[in-house]
């Protein structure tokens, strides 16, 4: 049993997990963790997609004239683009810039922009 007794709470529900973490530090932290979920589930989707546009022409013009893969290519180029920019910010941050609340919420701002 530990010295101090903790008044953290064990279990929040989703919806005061979400109204403690409205700042942009928490947001854009969130972020980056669901855009490496999406990268991580897109892969594959997107290699069977190369590989089937590559087969012929023809397949190249099947598979880039469908609106819904047209879609999905743009959500995989925006999740990359999003969780390298924030990757970066995170490394300045493991190397100690932007560890002042000040400095991180700009910068977290700055990111999301």
């Amino acid at each position: 049993m530990p010295a101090v007794k903790s008044n953290r709470p064990i279990d929040l529900p989703l919806s005061q997990v979400m109204a403690v973490n409205r700042s942009p530090i928490a947001i854009a932290s969130i972020l980056h963790r669901i855009s490496g979920i999406v990268l991580f589930l897109l892969i594959p989707v997107m290699l069977w997609l190369l590989q089937t546009s590559l087969a012929s022409p023809e397949s190249f013009a099947t598979v880039f004239d469908n609106v819904f893969v047209r879609f999905l290519a743009w959500i995989f180029v925006a999740s990359i683009a999003y969780h390298f920019v924030m990757g970066i910010k995170h490394l300045f941050a493991d190397n100690g810039n932007n560890e002042e609340l000040k400095s991180a919420r700009m910068v977290s701002v700055v990111s999301l922009v």
